[in-house]
């Protein structure tokens, strides 16, 4: 893997901040490595709220989704 200081040193600058932070890029440009590579450096963090959708998945269809994802920011809202 190739170690993006630049972005990573970005990620860390608004770690903490109650901003919804988005990766953004061309297709295959490493924006899900990028994303993975900061999720195992804070995973032990139980502060840090990660959460990585990959649309690609069958179950993520539309429909459930949406509902899936209304429990998920309830139980977030309800721990900040």
């Amino acid at each position: 893997l190739i170690n993006r200081i630049e972005y990573d040193t970005l990620l860390n600058s608004v770690k903490g901040t109650p901003d919804i932070k988005v990766i953004t890029g061309i297709r295959r440009s490493g924006k899900s490595k990028l994303l993975s590579q900061y999720e195992k450096k804070f995973k032990e963090n139980k502060k840090v709220n990660i959460i990585h959708i990959d649309f690609n998945m069958k179950k993520y269809h539309l429909k459930l989704f949406t509902k899936k994802l209304a429990i998920i920011f309830k139980k977030l809202l309800s721990f900040t």
